[in-house]
């Protein structure tokens, strides 16, 4: 039951809320989120933090933004842009670029759009199903005693961060545990609940090449490693403190979800995945894992 912080493996817990919400047709992915969410986009420099210092964003581009292009990283939005002015980097669906920020963008979207709390609509689509029950987006009492401590790779201890804001790219507690629940019930054969494996099926879906190399593309989610006869789909953290990786295979359901409390945590990934997975897995050498 120790406490994780999971930062953007956070992001596919709410692609998939969004891809169900869109299955049952309570919501469209393609048009732009201009659509239901009008400019300005009044956006808040520390979305992590109660902070109210906010900036009204008029940039057109904007109108060029769908769910899709947020989910599969193709927004054209930078990584972060904590405590600055946001700024598209490069035109909305030219190319893959990793971006938290437009996970952000989807949440408040769909907030306004759907009049429900984030964390209400995260309980009811994600945790309730995956029985959850130690996840959550914002800091909880229980964490105090079961929260782990983060090491940067020198060996020293990080700050806990004790989020009041959730951020569905940036502020997930978990535990090894209940993520795994999460991957289990998206390998889970569920052919009566459509609305589910149409979700899955969009989440590893591969919609855009990001290393030819590497065989790694990005679904609505998560990354997607394609070798000759299977599919694997994965996502990492990458944070001084905290470093995970998850990955499972669509054709035999065998995965690993590998949580570490330190800087250095990604190091143990290859000798993990070949003792647990195993077979060869080029994606371990991309710059997505190792920036």
């Amino acid at each position: 039951r120790t406490v994780f912080e999971a930062g953007p493996l956070g992001e596919p817990l709410y692609a998939y809320a969004v891809l169900r919400l869109a299955a049952e047709g309570h919501f469209n992915l393609g048009p732009p989120l201009t659509a239901i969410f009008p400019l300005p986009y009044v956006r808040n420099f520390d979305p992590t933090s109660s902070s109210e210092s906010t900036e009204s964003l008029y940039d057109p581009n904007f109108n060029q933004i769908s769910a899709i292009r947020i989910m599969n990283h193709t927004s054209g939005m930078p990584d972060w842009a904590r405590n600055q002015h946001l700024q598209l980097q490069i035109a909305p669906g030219q190319k893959w670029s990793y971006s938290n920020e437009g996970y952000i963008y989807l949440q408040h979207a769909l907030e306004h759009a759907t009049g429900e709390a984030f964390g209400e609509f995260l309980a009811r689509s994600v945790f309730v199903p995956a029985r959850m029950a130690h996840s959550g987006f914002i800091w909880r009492p229980e964490y105090e005693s079961a929260m782990a401590t983060g090491y940067d790779r020198s060996g020293a201890p990080v700050e806990i961060h004790r989020y009041v804001r959730p951020a569905a790219a940036a502020t997930l507690y978990t535990t090894i545990r209940d993520y795994a629940q999460f991957i289990t019930m998206l390998l889970a054969s569920a052919p009566a609940q459509r609305a589910h494996e149409s979700a899955v099926s969009l989440m590893l879906n591969p919609t855009v090449s990001v290393e030819v190399a590497s065989q790694f593309s990005w679904g609505l989610g998560f990354g997607l490693e394609k070798s000759s006869d299977d599919l694997f789909f994965f996502h990492r953290e990458n944070n001084p403190g905290f470093q995970a990786f998850v990955i499972a295979s669509r054709k035999t359901g065998s995965g690993v979800v590998i949580f570490t409390n330190s800087g250095n945590g990604l190091d143990a990934v290859p000798d993990i995945l070949a003792a647990t997975v195993g077979g060869n897995h080029p994606i371990l050498k991309s710059k997505f894992l190792h920036p």
